[in-house]
């Protein structure tokens, strides 16, 4: 586990925004973890909302990626027409 924290760890840069999307499941979960830890429990947010977020913490340009991930692993949630996200109060 420790190997893959520091993996996680090197993913980022010294600004704390994600480099590259890696390509490890363990490692992935934990970048996924990280950047979900930026929103609020409990908030509603906008689809434009949660892309400015996602887009200030990785370095690449796709947060529609990221986005994506952090729903598909129930690390966010969202309505089916996109119209809210929120971050379950009870964690992921």
């Amino acid at each position: 586990m420790k190997d893959y924290q520091k993996m996680a760890d090197h993913s980022f840069d010294e600004a704390g925004r994600l480099k590259q999307y890696p390509s490890k499941h363990p490692v992935r979960m934990i970048v996924l973890q990280r950047i979900a830890d930026q929103f609020e429990a409990g908030k509603d947010y906008t689809e434009k909302e949660v892309n400015q977020m996602i887009q200030e913490r990785i370095v690449f340009s796709d947060p529609a990626l990221i986005r994506r991930e952090l729903i598909d692993y129930a690390f966010l949630h969202r309505e089916r027409d996109c119209s809210r996200y929120w971050k379950n109060e009870k964690g992921c």
